[in-house]
């Protein structure tokens, strides 16, 4: 790995960080408004809190994968 693509990795890290940051807890409101049954409508609020539950992991999981992965191409020795 060139310094160059190091750089665009270290900036690509760099935004990933921030919208990690700015995102991690876009469902946290609605998922405590959930949990306080601050919804009612019975199958189908139940149905939408289980749904935004699984979106939450999904996003916590995919914004840790991205990070993981430039991380460790950013560990990788350079080659030659």
């Amino acid at each position: 790995m060139n310094e160059a693509e190091r750089l665009r990795l270290q900036l690509a890290l760099n935004r990933i960080q921030t919208l990690s940051d700015e995102h991690w807890h876009t469902f946290t409101g609605p998922l405590r408004a959930m949990a306080d049954h601050a919804w009612v409508g019975g199958a189908s609020a139940k149905g939408f809190g289980h749904e935004l539950e699984r979106s939450d992991r999904e996003l916590h999981a995919q914004l840790r994968k991205a990070l993981e992965l430039v991380q460790d191409k950013l560990r990788r020795p350079p080659l030659g």
